[in-house]
């Protein structure tokens, strides 16, 4: 439902809305207040043959239990509940994904928005950011994606947690976390280090944001010291609107008309005009890539991470800790 009257206990009301809203979303405009936006609404097309392969229909992968008994989804929102609470977590999914999503979703994320049609990563996070920033303004949002391999999972969400105070500090700077490569993939993004803007923790500035670099590129990258880009960032919802503007200056002012659209009962007419209106745009191409003197970096220390978008990456993984299994 979109808006509405608070719910005993916290259930979505599965309507032709587009946002659906366990409980009302709480307005506040402190600096206090933190989110989680997850970006759960791809469709798994260059896993597509490995999930069939593997579990017999095609389910996109963040829906998939390839670790234990929780989907990758799960894993994802379990580890950042331990900082961010359900009712402060938002979750984007796309148009055919309710079946599967919304059992996944029920005590992990209160507020879901599902997408009328596919618009790519950039358009998903703003137009999710559009609902966070009308109802709180000045909120620090940890934008993560769900389809990733982190361990040890304490370590992960400490260095979280520290990544969003950084960003509730310095309100005018977006956090990324980078990863230290372990090979030249050039199927990743690439985080370019400029000079430090502060010792401790260890935080640089960006110099530049790589995309998709050829392997020769990405090796010569690795070598000079840039992290792979984890599509994890931290930011207030002005950082990110400013970002917006500088990027994507046309998107941002449909979205500025949005906003306050946001819990009344022109919203889902909106949500619909503004997919027809815009074409795809990607999180970190049209967004990050395009403006890295506004981004900081921090780096994982003690993590192990991997971006789950190859079968190729899985199947490592997943021989690795076999390995260290047996070790033990």
């Amino acid at each position: 439902m979109t808006g509405g009257t608070q719910l005993a206990s916290p259930r979505f009301t599965v309507t032709d809305e587009l946002r659906l809203s366990a409980l009302l979303p709480t307005a506040s405009s402190s600096n206090e207040v933190h989110w989680t936006l997850a970006l759960a609404g791809g469709e798994g097309v260059s896993l597509r043959d490995y999930v069939m392969q593997k579990f017999g229909q095609p389910i996109p992968k963040q829906f998939c239990r390839i670790l234990g008994e929780r989907s990758m989804l799960e894993h994802t929102l379990d580890r950042l509940l331990t900082i961010t609470p359900a009712a402060q977590t938002l979750t984007v999914i796309g148009a055919d994904h309710r079946g599967l999503a919304l059992p996944q979703l029920r005590a992990r994320s209160h507020h879901v928005l599902v997408q009328p049609g596919s618009r790519d990563t950039g358009m998903a996070a703003y137009m999710a950011l559009s609902m966070i920033k009308r109802w709180t303004p000045n909120a620090v949002v940890t934008i993560t994606p769900t389809d990733h391999y982190v361990e040890p999972a304490e370590r992960y969400v400490a260095q979280v947690r520290l990544a969003r105070g950084i960003a509730a500090r310095m309100r005018d700077t977006i956090v990324v976390l980078g990863a230290r490569p372990t090979d030249p993939d050039p199927h990743l993004g690439y985080l370019e280090l400029d000079e430090m803007r502060i010792r401790l923790p260890p935080l640089h500035r960006v110099r530049a944001f790589v995309e998709r670099p050829t392997v020769a590129r990405a090796h010569d990258l690795t070598t000079l010291g840039a992290l792979w880009n984890t599509r994890v960032a931290c930011g207030t919802v002005e950082a990110f609107w400013e970002l917006g503007r500088k990027t994507q200056p046309h998107l941002m002012g449909i979205l500025d008309a949005m906003v306050p659209l946001v819990g009344t009962e022109h919203e889902a007419e909106a949500i619909e005009y503004v997919y027809r209106a815009y074409c795809p745009v990607n999180l970190s191409a049209g967004f990050l890539a395009a403006a890295p003197g506004r981004l900081a970096v921090l780096e994982l220390d003690g993590v192990q991470w991997s971006d789950w978008g190859r079968s190729e990456r899985i199947e490592t993984t997943l021989a690795l800790r076999r390995t260290r299994r047996e070790m033990r």
